[in-house]
């Protein structure tokens, strides 16, 4: 374990990647500083009860932000999914502002796979790049993490599973790279550790790759029954923005660019599976979409 045992300041804390972050840091015994808009929230007390110190405050309190970076190791920041792209643009560079004049040691800032050298005309992805760009000028040694598609993706309510169907972007034979947001803790945490080897990288990475065809295979077996697969039609991809653009990343853009596995089982040896996934964390999900569980 690093001998250093200041604090790490984790961002979204409360949400997948923040809260995978702060359990996978607190495994290995270093401080967790949570930064969370309500402690009395049953997700709130549960980090406090592991072990976590929760600082109060929002993305719009630089004082607030400012005040639980004093001492601070290292920052893992994220930004929440559901704000508009100039106000994801507006926290992020303000929290990596904020870290340079409190002179962090390492920052971690969690950007997505589909960032790229084009812009794709699609705010929401788009805003992601102008953060990293912004973190790359500033004297602060920091990492960007890109993670690729998240497994919870393919669970979701609507894509066909209650039906016997799995529906999504790639074609039968192509392939697509899955994030198991428990890695994504593991790596972010073995980041903090290694400082030295991973200061100033830009790294995509992932859990898993598999084809359509292996999709079709992986999810009959953990369901139990025959799961069909299929690429979306052409006219409902046409008529989504978002879907249009990762569809076509998959194929030709940054989503298609391959990630080091071996790589990522070095740096992470408990990486998980799509199947593994399956049969066990996104098992509830699973019985979830397939109708089989109240929700």
């Amino acid at each position: 374990m690093n001998e250093v045992h200041r604090p790490i300041l984790v961002f979204g804390a409360t949400g997948r990647q923040g809260g995978s972050v702060a359990k996978a840091l607190l495994k290995v015994h270093w401080p967790v500083r949570a930064f969370v808009q309500d402690p009395s929230e049953p997700v709130s007390i549960a980090l406090q009860d592991a072990g976590a110190e929760l600082v109060h405050g929002s993305l719009e309190d630089a004082h607030a932000i400012a005040s639980s970076m004093k001492d601070a190791h290292g920052v893992f920041s994220v930004m929440p999914a559901n704000l508009s792209a100039e106000d994801e643009v507006r926290y992020g560079t303000r929290v990596a502002d904020l870290a340079v004049k409190s002179r962090v040691d390492h920052f971690i800032y969690s950007s997505g796979a589909s960032a790229g050298d084009e812009p794709t005309g699609v705010p929401r992805f788009d805003a992601k790049p102008r953060i990293e760009a912004y973190i790359r000028e500033l004297p602060l040694t920091a990492t960007i993490i890109r993670p690729m598609i998240f497994m919870e993706m393919l669970v979701r309510p609507g894509f066909g599973l209650d039906e016997g169907r799995l529906v999504s972007l790639i074609h039968r034979n192509h392939s697509i790279q899955l994030t198991a947001v428990q890695d994504i803790g593991k790596i972010v945490t073995a980041m903090f550790v290694d400082k030295a080897r991973f200061a100033g990288k830009t790294l995509k990475i992932a859990s898993d790759r598999v084809t359509g065809r292996e999709l079709e295979a992986v999810f009959s077996e953990a369901a139990g029954l025959p799961i069909s697969y299929f690429r979306f039609p052409d006219e409902v991809l046409s008529s989504n923005a978002d879907l249009a653009h990762m569809a076509s990343s998959l194929q030709d853009g940054p989503l298609s660019e391959r990630v080091d596995l071996d790589l990522m089982r070095e740096i992470n040896p408990e990486l998980v599976s799509l199947r593994t996934w399956l049969m066990g964390v996104g098992r509830e999900k699973l019985e979830e979409a397939l109708c089989r569980k109240q929700a």
